[in-house]
């Protein structure tokens, strides 16, 4: 999942904002898989809430797992996270994604895990659901919420 978020600065010059955001793990053979973590992906960094926030015009308002993405099975997937925030001036955003359409999928009979989803509520209460890769155009106050996909679940519990 890569965000990428940026604009004018009400002081002069501009901001931008780039950033991976983890997921859950397939089940594998005798463990269930990890939860928010990177997968397939190297040298991508945690960054802090406090740190966004006090370098960029954003008010984080959630960073948690997505409890219950992750498929069922013998070895249950990994759950995705949620993080999401508000925009506190005018900005673009960027999103370019996997995993919206084609669920992770289980093996052995394990579940497909939830799949990905990038969420926009407006200030005005409108609510836009992006496709996973978009750009739109933010207004202070609206708000993103990106749910990363669950992994696959492993085995069948039947």
């Amino acid at each position: 999942m890569n965000v990428m978020i940026g604009g004018s600065l009400p002081s002069g010059g501009y901001w931008a904002y780039y950033e991976t955001i983890g997921g859950g793990t397939g089940g594998r053979p005798g463990k269930p898989g990890v939860s928010g973590v990177h997968v397939n992906m190297t040298n991508t960094l945690n960054t802090p809430i406090e740190i966004a926030e006090r370098q960029y015009p954003l008010l984080f308002t959630g960073y948690r797992i997505r409890e219950g993405s992750g498929g069922d099975g013998l070895y249950r997937g990994g759950d995705g996270i949620i993080r999401s925030f508000k925009v506190l001036t005018r900005a673009r955003l960027s999103i370019m994604a996997e995993r919206f359409r084609t669920r992770p999928w289980g093996l052995w009979g394990g579940d497909e895990g939830a799949p990905g989803k990038v969420t926009v509520r407006r200030s005005n209460g409108e609510v836009i659901n992006l496709p996973s890769k978009a750009t739109i155009d933010l207004e202070p106050g609206d708000e993103v919420i990106i749910e990363t996909p669950g992994g696959g679940g492993y085995g069948s519990r039947r």
